[in-house]
């Protein structure tokens, strides 16, 4: 269960480009990487909690260094 603070943001790219946000999920459209985008927004939270769900080791690293959490996609929707 979320805490009613949290913020839950979705990145698209390519082809799920145009996906609409829907209550509680906001979704941003990457105009390029998607993983430059998580990046971007992870650093501009570094101030605040913030985890990233994604399998993506490479990814896991470059958002750790501002701080982020870090989780599997099984977190959020079990195998």
């Amino acid at each position: 269960e979320r805490d009613a603070g949290e913020e839950v943001v979705l990145v698209v790219e390519g082809a799920a480009q145009g996906v609409e946000s829907v209550p509680g999920v906001r979704v941003e459209s990457a105009s390029g990487s998607g993983d430059d985008l998580i990046v971007e927004l992870a650093a501009a939270h570094a101030d605040r909690p913030c985890t990233v769900v994604t399998a993506d080791r490479a990814l896991r690293e470059r958002v750790r260094a501002y701080g982020v959490t870090c989780a599997g996609p099984r977190t959020v929707r079990p195998a």
